[in-house]
C-alpha cells in the first residue's frame, strides 16, 4: 500500500480533470465519503449506476489494488481529515461582528482552559529547575509548537538565562546528546507525537538532563518527559478559524515566565533596562513600547 498517497487529492483532481466517467466517481465518492467506505461495492456500483468491474477500475486508477484497499485509504483520509471535507460555506455578513467575536471567544476559552488547568505547585517546581540549570535548551516544531519555543527563549534570555531554543528536528537530538544534569530541557508539543522531541527527550534524560514537556496528555512525549504539563484545547470544527491553541500555549509561556521573573526577583530588571536603555538610545523607541516586541 502506497502510504503516501493523498486519496482526497487524487479524487480532487479526477473529479476536474479526469475522464467523464472518472469525473462522475469521483464526485460522488467526495460528496459522500462514508457511503463509499461501509457499502459493498454492488451497492456503490448501483448508486454510481455503473458496473462493479468499472467501479473496480476506478480505484486501480488511483494507483491501488482494487476496492478494498480504497476503501482503507479513504477511512484513513476521513478519520485525520474528515472535518476538511463538505465545509460549508462561510457567513460573510459584513454588518456584524462575527469573526472578530469568534477570535475572541476561542482565544479567551484557550487561555482560560490553560490557566484552569495548570498545577502552580508543580509549575514552581519547573520554574526552580530553570533558574539553577547552566543551559536551558527548548524544542518544539511545526506551527504553535515552534512558537512557543521560540517565545520561551525571548522571554528567559531578558532575564539573564542562558536559554537556547530549537525548531529542527537534528539540531534538537544533537543538542540533547551533549546535555548533562546541568541541563534542563523544556519541549512544546501539541500533539505530543513528534518523533524528534520524543528521541531528544530520551536521549536528554539518559544524559541525566532534566525534561519538562507541555503537551497532549498520555502521549509518547509525555511518557518521555520527567515533568509533564497536560496541554489539550478544542479545535473544534470550523476549519476557516485559526488554531485557539496558539493562545493557550502562549498564555502557558507568559505564566511560566513570571513565575520564574518573580523567583529571580529585582536582579532580572536590570537586564531588562539594560535592554530598554539601548533600544531606546539606538532607535528613539517610546518608553511605553514593549520591552524590544
Amino acid at each position: 500500500m502506497n502510504k503516501a498517497l493523498d486519496i482526497v487529492a487524487e479524487l480532487y483532481r479526477l473529479a476536474e480533470d479526469g475522464s467523464k466517467l472518472d469525473r462522475h466517481l469521483a464526485k460522488l465518492v467526495l460528496a459522500d465519503p462514508e457511503f463509499f467506505i461501509h457499502e459493498a461495492i454492488a451497492k456503490i456500483a448501483e448508486r454510481a449506476q455503473v458496473s462493479e468491474p468499472t467501479v473496480t477500475r476506478f480505484c486501480r486508477s488511483l494507483g491501488l489494488d482494487g476496492t478494498r484497499e480504497f476503501k482503507v485509504k479513504l477511512a484513513q483520509a476521513l478519520a485525520v481529515g474528515a472535518r476538511f471535507l463538505q465545509v460549508a460555506d462561510p457567513d460573510r455578513g459584513t454588518t456584524n461582528r462575527r469573526v472578530p467575536d469568534t477570535i475572541a471567544a476561542s482565544a479567551h476559552g484557550a487561555i482560560d482552559a490553560v490557566c484552569k488547568g495548570i498545577d502552580v505547585g508543580k509549575l514552581s517546581n519547573a520554574a526552580d529547575a530553570i533558574i539553577a540549570a547552566r543551559l536551558i535548551r527548548v524544542y518544539g516544531s511545526g506551527g504553535s509548537s515552534s512558537m512557543a519555543a521560540v517565545e520561551l527563549e525571548t522571554r528567559l534570555f531578558r532575564f539573564g538565562l542562558p536559554v537556547v531554543a530549537s525548531v529542527d528536528g537534528e539540531i534538537q537530538r544533537m543538542t540533547a546528546s551533549v546535555a548533562d544534569p546541568k541541563t534542563v530541557i523544556v519541549a512544546f508539543s501539541i500533539s505530543g507525537q513528534l518523533q524528534s522531541i520524543i528521541d531528544a527527550l530520551s536521549i536528554a534524560r539518559h544524559y541525566g538532563a532534566t525534561t519538562i514537556a507541555v503537551t497532549a496528555p498520555e502521549s509518547e512525549i509525555a511518557a518521555a518527559a520527567e515533568m509533564v504539563f497536560p496541554f489539550h484545547i478544542d479545535e473544534g470544527e470550523n476549519v476557516y478559524r485559526p488554531s485557539p491553541a496558539r493562545y493557550g500555549i502562549l498564555a502557558f509561556v507568559d505564566i511560566l515566565s513570571m513565575i520564574i521573573a518573580e523567583k529571580l526577583g529585582p536582579q532580572v530588571v536590570e537586564s531588562m533596562r539594560r535592554i530598554k536603555h539601548q533600544l531606546n538610545v539606538m532607535e528613539h523607541r517610546d518608553p511605553q513600547f514593549p520591552l524590544g516586541d
